[in-house]
This record gives C-alpha cells, sequence and structure tokens, in this order.
C-alpha cells in the first residue's frame, strides 16, 4: 500500500501488543505515525477513496485490541504534540500527553487540570471519553476543539455544541479530534503542584501500576462503586488465563503473563454475570474493545 505524501512513519505488520498498556493484541496490517494535521487529513482521504478500514488511536492506554489483529490503516497520533499557551489557556494537538499538560499548566500557575496528572492517555483520547478522576473532567477545562468529521471536513466546535457524560463525549464515532482548546483559572503553583502530587500519591498506593493495565475496566455505577461490588462478589486475585482482577484494586484487570483480549473478555463477562446475580446490578465496560 502506498501513502504517498505522507512524511510520518509508516510501519507493516506491527505488533498491536506495542501499542497497547495492557500489552495485549495481534497484529496490525499497517501503521501510521503522522506529522501533521494535513497528513491526517490525507490518511481520512485515502482510507474512503480506496476502501481500507481506519481508526485512530493514542497511547492505547484505554484499549483492548483484539487476538486476531486490525486490517487497514492503524492511525497513532502520539508524534503529533503542538501546543501554544496562552494566559490560562491552551491550543494543543490531540496526541499531546494530558498527564504532561497537567503539569505544565500547574507549573504556570493554571488551575484545571490537576485531576490529569497521573492520567497516561492522550488530550484526544481524553475528550472523546470525558475522561476524570479524582472528582475532575476534561469537559470542566474544554473551549473547543478541531474536528475532522465523518464526510472529510475540518470544523471548530465549541463546548456548547457537545454533549458530555460519565466517561461518554457526543463526538466518540463521530470523527477525529484533531486539537483543542483548554481554559484554565489562575491559582497559586504551590498549591496546584500539591493538589497533583497528592493525586499521583492516591493513584500509586491504590492501583496496580507495576502490571500492565488499562485503567478502569468499568464505569462507577450511579451511587456505587464497580470496584467495590467487584471485590464484594469476591474476585480480587482470581483471573482467566493471563487476566487477572487485580489484588489491590477490584476495577483493574491486569496482565500477569501473555493475556489474550479472549481472557479479558471472558473474565469482563464473568465478572458482569456475577455481580448482577448477587446485586442486580448492570456493569458497564470503561473501556473500548477495537476491532476491524
Amino acid at each position: 500500500m502506498l501513502l504517498n505524501g505522507i512524511e510520518g512513519r509508516i510501519e507493516k505488520n506491527v505488533s498491536l501488543k506495542n501499542l497497547s498498556t495492557w500489552r495485549i493484541g495481534g497484529t496490525a496490517e499497517w501503521v501510521v505515525w503522522p506529522k501533521s494535521v494535513a497528513e491526517m487529513e490525507k490518511l481520512w482521504r485515502f482510507s474512503q477513496q480506496e476502501n481500507i478500514p481506519i481508526r485512530l488511536i493514542g497511547r492505547g492506554s484505554n484499549l483492548l485490541f483484539p487476538d486476531e489483529g486490525l486490517k487497514g490503516i492503524t492511525v497513532v497520533t502520539t508524534s503529533l504534540t503542538s501546543e501554544v499557551w496562552g494566559e490560562c489557556s491552551l491550543q494543543a494537538e490531540m496526541g499531546c500527553s494530558v498527564a504532561r499538560l497537567a503539569q505544565e499548566a500547574g507549573e504556570k500557575g493554571f488551575s484545571g487540570l490537576e485531576f490529569a496528572r497521573g492520567i497516561p492517555g492522550t488530550l484526544g483520547g481524553a475528550i472523546v471519553m470525558n475522561a476524570g478522576a479524582h472528582g475532575g473532567e476534561i469537559q470542566n477545562v474544554l473551549y473547543k476543539v478541531m474536528v475532522l468529521t465523518e464526510e472529510g471536513q475540518i470544523e471548530t466546535l465549541s463546548k456548547e455544541e457537545l454533549t458530555f457524560g460519565y466517561r461518554e463525549c457526543s463526538l466518540r464515532g463521530k470523527g477525529w479530534i484533531l486539537a483543542a482548546e483548554l481554559k484554565f483559572k489562575p491559582g497559586k503553583i504551590e498549591t496546584i503542584k500539591a493538589q497533583m502530587a497528592e493525586n499521583l500519591a492516591k493513584r500509586k498506593a491504590a492501583q496496580p501500576l507495576e502490571l500492565p493495565n488499562a485503567g478502569s475496566v468499568f464505569r462507577n455505577p450511579p451511587g456505587d462503586s464497580a470496584g467495590k461490588l467487584i471485590e464484594q462478589a469476591g474476585w480480587k486475585g482470581k483471573g482467566i488465563g493471563g487476566a487477572q482482577v487485580a489484588s489491590k484494586h477490584g476495577n483493574f484487570i491486569v496482565n500477569v503473563g501473555n493475556a489474550t483480549a479472549a481472557d479479558v473478555l471472558a473474565l469482563i463477562q464473568a465478572i458482569q454475570r456475577d455481580v448482577f446475580e448477587k446485586y442486580g446490578v448492570e456493569l458497564r465496560t470503561e473501556v473500548h474493545y477495537m476491532t476491524s
């Protein structure tokens, strides 16, 4: 397959394990790391003209890739990291690390991203799933986004034109986020840094960061905790194949050695069935299973 005009890195037959924080997945037929928004447009047009499957990923921190791999083109945004800081504002491309942006905002005395200091994903991924932690969400600092629509048009949308929910945004599945503008509140650098340090300490204490994982697997039910329900149901430390419920946190599934997507899916379904039978609660997944 020829991708004329693409200066970014292009590789064939790439292990998806290397693109996933879970270290799970088969082989991606083509992987492209574009260097500009213009290249993103070219990739989209090429895929439509040639009728080739295409999908967008960032750091793979909230994704489960299939064991059979992915056909077509997998676009990785991590080379798209341009950022321009203003007075309590930021314009950044979608591949920027949201944790790094939180750190930089804090060093400038800009408040609003403290919750994101430990989130391992990209800005684009954080927006499309309305990432949150410690009582904060990305929608709270979002001002507007630049999007490549399903029709191949670039549009700029204000926050008011979007709908957000718990780990949800109306942009999911409706084009690609290319860049965003964030607005912050002025704050004291020392206070902001202290809050981020506290958030990181809580994360380290409560989460199994030493093993490959994809963050929280299930969304918290209204007024309840998925992790608490899973722990009460007796799932901590139990697993299927190489996938295991973390002994440290019930809402994390860790890869303890050569876990497959089939292992993870089977474990998720077993937990869902058991929790529903015991407590009448339907657990919905927060992680996204990506298929061709």
